[in-house]
Order: structure tokens, then sequence, then C-alpha cells
């Protein structure tokens, strides 16, 4: 028996291993290594030759992406938000001057070099305007479908500038929308153009409206968080006078592990060093809670890697069935190893505790462990909800999801539920971050510990 339980261990550690590695291959923002070249060719082909290895750093307009995906639901969408909508982007700046935004697709968006020191002979109103609308296409691949609305000269540093404004109408984006180019010469020479894209009304506040629907619910799951931590102070005091045995330096140390992952977070529940106190009081009084489930740490990323997989194939099983739901991932405020670990492992540090261990211990003799339990999952609902429409479909994901993270709790302990949270967490938000195999062992670092654990050689009972 004890041989036969090790095998399985060995093949649910292998089987773990490789769904997590299919769920992370080739996910991620693409076009890095290519903005660098683009970016180079466009400044050339202005006449100027940037020197230098150039720095790549990614920029998001999450409203408009998601926008575009909604206006045009599927492939279409994703491709117009990476593409010809120019709503993800590297910014690629250049040591010896000279700047571009490239879409990750590939199409460059914006464009800057370094003015000139001979930038050619001014251009009198007479000529400005036809030199201006000739200009437009070295900024755009379908010059015919720009004109120009409206110009403006001035003289500065010794030579007349011009700048003009083009509108190109929808091209490929979704009927209703509008596409705008500006663009700027000084002399007779090119020195800088923007594209911009301003959605359809409509199309941006259902995204908008969404996001602020959901900011709106998630009061109610705060005021339930912020009950529950008055409880857990009021246990606490509890125990210290009924001098009751804490883990008090264990509770230290993860408290001090979850204020640091929460300080590098994009979106924390609370500030940084608040979770950290919270959740130190919470582990600090597990051991009196002792009817709370034994930790079975081994088992916890496997159940992570099955719960992202449900994530995953829940989101495409929305837009199957005639829903939306954002595809492109939240784009980080910075991209970073260190971001997508506090991004991943943060909630899991911070809110599993609360959720499965605190909550539970609490109502428990109230309501029994599962009544407590399922009591815990409307919380986290509405913490992390997705803008879906129907919004019913992004409540009943996150549903299945929670009902799992208790599962979870129930035979592998709170520990394991953390595990399985962070887990779930990073192969999920592993989109969000450049296409790479380094940051996919970031995102495989908990499914590497649940292996090591599983492999580690179990004492005999």
């Amino acid at each position: 028996m004890f041989r036969v339980r090790y095998v399985l261990q060995v093949l649910l550690a292998a089987a773990a291993l490789i769904a997590a590695v299919a769920l992370v291959r080739d996910r991620g923002v693409p076009g890095e290594v290519q903005a660098g070249a683009l970016a180079r060719a466009a400044l050339v082909r202005l006449g100027y030759e940037p020197l230098g290895e150039p720095t790549a750093t990614f920029e998001g307009d999450q409203e408009l992406a998601w926008a575009l995906e909604r206006a045009r639901p599927g492939p279409a969408g994703v491709g117009l938000a990476r593409g010809g909508g120019g709503a993800l982007r590297w910014r690629v700046v250049f040591p010896g001057g000279g700047e571009a935004q490239i879409t990750v697709d590939g199409v460059v968006w914006s464009l800057r070099r370094p003015v000139p020191s001979a930038p050619g002979p001014d251009l009198f109103p007479s000529l400005a305007r036809a030199q201006v609308e000739a200009a437009v296409a070295r900024a755009v691949p379908d010059p015919s479908a720009w004109q120009l609305v409206r110009a403006q000269s001035w003289r500065e540093g010794g030579h007349i500038w011009q700048r003009g404004w083009f509108m190109g109408g929808a091209g490929d984006l979704p009927s209703g929308w509008r596409r705008e180019l500006e663009l700027e010469m000084v002399g007779s020479t090119v020195v800088s153009w923007r594209r911009t894209v301003h959605p359809l009304g409509t199309d941006l506040g259902v995204v908008t409206g969404r996001m602020g629907e959901l900011r709106l619910l998630s009061r109610p799951a705060l005021l339930g968080l912020g009950i529950l931590v008055i409880g857990v102070f009021v246990a606490a005091a509890e125990a210290v006078a009924y001098r009751e045995s804490t883990a008090i330096a264990r509770g230290l140390a993860y408290g001090l592990v979850t204020a640091t992952a929460g300080s590098f977070a994009s979106d924390t529940l609370v500030a940084a060093p608040i979770q950290g106190v919270v959740v130190a009081v919470v582990v600090a009084l597990l051991p009196v809670w002792t009817d709370l489930p034994r930790p079975r740490l081994r088992f916890g990323p496997v159940a992570g890697v099955a719960l992202a997989a449900v994530a995953l194939a829940g989101r495409a099983f929305i837009l199957g069935a005639g829903g939306w739901t954002p595809v492109t991932p939240p784009v980080p405020g910075d991209v970073g190893p260190i971001r997508l670990l506090a991004d991943s492992w943060a909630p899991a540090l911070a809110e599993e505790p609360l959720l499965r261990g605190a909550l539970p211990a609490l109502a428990a003799p109230v309501v029994g462990w599962w009544g407590a339990a399922l009591l815990a999952a409307p919380v986290g609902v509405l913490l992390h909800p997705l803008p879906t429409v129907p919004l019913a479909a992004s409540l009943a994901l996150e549903l299945v999801l929670q009902v799992g993270l208790a599962v979870v709790a129930r035979y592998a302990g709170v520990g394991g539920a953390v595990l399985a949270r962070g887990t779930c967490e990073a192969l999920v938000r592993r989109g969000s971050f450049p296409v790479g195999p380094d940051w996919d062992r970031v995102a495989l670092l908990g499914v590497l510990l649940g292996t090591v654990l599983l492999l580690w050689p179990p004492r005999r009972e």
C-alpha cells in the first residue's frame, strides 16, 4: 500500500507538471524582440540612424483593449487590440535619441526622432499643406484613407514647424470608431507622428460601466472582511487572556512574507502592512482553532493547476456560448518577474487564511464547517470577478473557483488552499507578461514546489 500510494503521487506530480506547462506554453505578450528592430527601421526611413541598443517597456490601455474585444468578439477583436487598435504596445527608447511605440503585432503606432541640425528648407504656407498631406504616407499603410482636417504653422529655433491633424475613419476598426493621426514636420523633415483611436461610446461604456459595477459590488465583500477581521482580533484577545497555545513565531514570519508580497503587487486588497498584521494574527491563532483540517501542502499546487484549467476553460466556454469575457489579461502596472510573483501570490497569502481559515473557525459552531466555507465563497466571488457580459457568467465562474478552494481547504488545509490559489493565479496571469521561457519558469514555481513535495519520500506510517 505504501509503494502504491507513492507511485500514485509520482504520477500525479507528472500529470500536474505536464498540464501546467501546456497552460503557459506560447502564452504572453509577444513582440518585445521584434519591436526594437521595427522601431530602428522606421527611424531610418525618416533619415535618422539610432545609436545603441534600445529598451522596450510594455504599455497598455486596458479599457480600450476590452472595448475592442467586445465590439469584435473572438480572434478579430484580440487581433485589433494587439495591432490596428493600438491598445497593447511596446515603447522603444534608444539611448542616443529617438523613440517609438510598436504594437505587440508589429504596427508602428507612434514615432519621434531628434530634431536634425539641418532639417531642410522651410515650407511656406502656400506649399505646406500639400507637403504635410504627402508626408502621411510615411506614417500609415493606407494614406488614401486619411484626410487632413487641420494644419498649424509656427516658427521656433530658426525654422518653420508644421503640424497636421488627420482623420482616418473607422478603417479596420468596428463601425462607429474613429482614427486620428497627428504629424509634425520641421523644415521639410518629418520628426514625429502619433496615432490615436476613439472608440464608440457604447462599446467603451459597457466595459467601463461593468468595471464600475464590480467596484461597487466589492464594497459588501470588503465590509464582510472588515467584520471578519474584528472577529479575528477578538479571538486573539481571548486566546491571550486564556493563555491558549498560539504560533506567534510562525504568524510573524507569515505576516512578514505577506506584507512584502503585497508591497510589490499592483492591486492589493488593503495596504500591505495591514494585510501583514491581519494574516499574522490569523496564522498565529490556527493552533487555537484545532478543528481546522490538517495541512497537506503537497496537494495544493496540483489543485491549483486544476483550478487554472477550469478558469481558462470557463472563459472559453462563455465566449463560445455567445457571451463576452476579456481575452486580453489585465495589463500589469510594471512588467517584471517580481510583479508576476507578487500579483499572483499576494492575494493567496492575504485572502486564503481569512476565507479558508478564520471564517470557518469562527462560523463553524453556528453553521458547520461546510456552511462557513460556502459563506466565504460569495465574499471571494465579489472581490475579483471579470467585467463579463452577462455579469452572472463571471460570478458563476468565480463561484466555481471559490468552491474549489473550499474543497481544497477541507482536504489539504489552509496551507494547501494558499498554494492552490497562488499556483492558479500565477498560471492564469501568465498571459499578462512577455513571451519567453524565463517568465514561464516564474509562473511554474508553485507547480515545481508541488512536484518536489509529491516526490519527497513520505515517512512510513
